[in-house]
């Protein structure tokens, strides 16, 4: 556990780096596992420092990563190499500034010219400094090279298309699903990776910023079309183009998969998913992302939109279907408030990151004051029926106090998402809250009270959740993973469980932002 000297003494730093580097430093504070992330980059240089700051620095070593579109990656490797060793000689003192000072005098002392003419000067200065633009070529001159004496060495083999040629042929093919391709690469520290095509950036690598998840070409093995392989470079498959002589294409492909799948299925599956997320515009801030998270391949009494639920043949019958799906649809929950200041924290750096990228997902975060976890949804119909829940929840106190201990806590950690639409924080709770749980369902049934989610207990924190009026806005229904991607194992804290709420379902709220609550028990 970091000391409170340590955080005060980082914060001045980054606050004395500020100051020096004005206009040219960008800071990002409690992200995934580090306190403070610096990046730097110095006027008129073609490079950048990132200084990832953990709780425990300066005690221990920031993690340092170097970029630069001018040096080789040699002289990138040795500078890194040398501030490393330069920072473990420094343990204790605040270093950033003067790991910066150290590698310009670096560069310096090995002639490296890192100004907007560098590239012209090492074309006459080559015995001081290696022309990467030269080096890139001839590292291409080798590859074709290469290439073209394995393919002399066997001349029956049909070229193949490239990966580039894939990655064109998805982004520019309007008949082709986007969002249902996947690529395989290599990672250089965790190996083979697999991630949703839509989750890169296609862009010319050299043009995004350093937290944009892209891929260079040369490291991608494999696509995918859903769990079907279509192009492998090490197998010399390509079932896009058909280049290598299998004659079958994407749409061979597509057709054969959906016509060996049990297609009544999976369409009934995805129609449910839509309708789950296709709720009224007035309840789009309500509870309803509950509604998406457990319903699949279930009754889906959660959540709906009445026009799209079921079509019957006879309008009469029509009306009337609608009608008792009304009185399906839940209109009140059961939640765990969340009341730790530090998780709603964490919560609003994660949102932050986001809405730094995506600024039009701002109203589909999840305010902090409203963050729960629902325990389950209710269908209470007139004010009596409220009042009947209210009055059951405190005839039922002192059995739902005897059965959870005060410290028990909830840990929540990591995240996950539901459809790529709803991005939720995972839960560790103990048994004695889920047996809580279970009992508060049952004693709600025994009482009559009527319980509109058919569906195992699935506990949850929601972030976001994107919205039908913003998934209209902008043409995206989906979150892209690597909006969050490098903070998905991080550790949001712990909740007492020492409450539960009856909430209003709707845009309403109380004068704190928590929903309307009828009613509540401290426990």
């Amino acid at each position: 556990m970091a000391s409170t000297d340590n955080i005060d003494m980082q914060s001045q730093e980054v606050a004395k780096v500020k100051k020096n580097f004005n206009g040219q430093c960008r800071i990002i504070t409690d992200i995934a596992d580090f306190s403070h992330v610096v990046t730097l980059q110095p006027k008129d240089q073609d490079i950048i420092y990132k200084f990832q700051l953990k709780k425990t620095y300066p005690s221990t070593k920031p993690n340092i990563i170097i970029r630069s579109g001018t040096m080789d990656s040699k002289a990138v490797d040795e500078i890194q190499n040398e501030l490393e060793e330069t920072a473990a000689s420094a343990l204790g003192s605040p270093m950033v500034l003067n790991l910066v000072e150290h590698a310009q005098l670096w560069l310096q002392k090995n002639n490296i010219n890192l100004t907007p003419s560098a590239k012209t000067k090492s074309k006459t200065n080559k015995e001081k400094s290696v022309n990467k633009i030269s080096v890139a070529k001839q590292d291409r001159k080798n590859r074709k090279e290469k290439k073209v004496q394995d393919e002399t060495a066997d001349e029956k083999k049909p070229s193949m298309k490239t990966s580039d040629d894939v990655v064109k042929r998805i982004l520019w093919d309007g008949n082709l699903p986007v969002d249902e391709f996947l690529v395989g690469y290599i990672d250089r520290f965790l190996g083979i990776q697999e991630k949703y095509f839509t989750s890169f950036s296609w862009e010319d690598i050299a043009t995004v910023d350093y937290n944009v998840l892209a891929v260079p070409k040369h490291r991608i093995q494999y696509f995918k079309y859903r769990d079907v392989k279509i192009w492998d470079k090490n197998l010399r498959m390509d079932n896009v183009f058909g280049s290598t002589g299998s004659n079958t294409t994407i749409y061979d492909v597509i057709e054969k998969y959906h016509k060996d799948s049990d297609v009544n299925n999976t369409d009934e599956m995805n129609k449910a998913e839509d309708e789950d997320y296709d709720v009224d515009d007035n309840e789009e801030d309500s509870d309803s992302d509950d509604g998406i998270t457990v319903t699949i391949g279930s009754n889906n009494y959660a959540t709906g939109n009445d026009e799209d639920d079921l079509h019957l043949a006879d309008e009469d019958e029509d009306t009337h279907d609608k009608y008792w799906r009304n009185k399906l649809r839940p209109n009140h929950f059961l939640a765990l408030r969340i009341t730790n200041n530090e998780v709603r924290k964490v919560v609003e750096g994660i949102q932050d990151v986001i809405l730094e990228h995506e600024p039009q997902y701002e109203e589909c975060c999840i305010p902090l004051n409203s963050l729960h976890i629902t325990l389950c949804t209710l269908g209470l119909d007139t004010t009596e029926q409220v009042a009947h829940a209210c009055q059951v929840l405190q005839k039922i106190k002192s059995e739902l106090q005897g059965m959870i201990r005060k410290d028990k806590t909830i840990l929540f950690k990591g995240m996950e998402n539901f459809f790529n639409r709803v991005l939720y924080a995972k839960c560790e709770c103990p048994q004695e809250f889920l047996d809580m749980v279970e009992h508060l369902r049952l004693c709600l049934k025994q009482e009559g009270i009527e319980i509109r989610d058919n569906h195992e207990f699935v506990p949850h924190m929601t972030i976001m959740k994107i919205t039908r009026t913003v998934a209209r806005a902008t043409g995206k229904k989906y979150i892209a993973p690597w909006l969050y991607s490098q903070s998905q194992n991080i550790d949001f804290g712990t909740q007492v469980i020492d409450n539960i709420n009856l909430c209003e379902m709707g845009i309403s709220r109380e004068s704190d932002g928590f929903y309307i609550t009828p009613g509540k028990l401290e426990i």
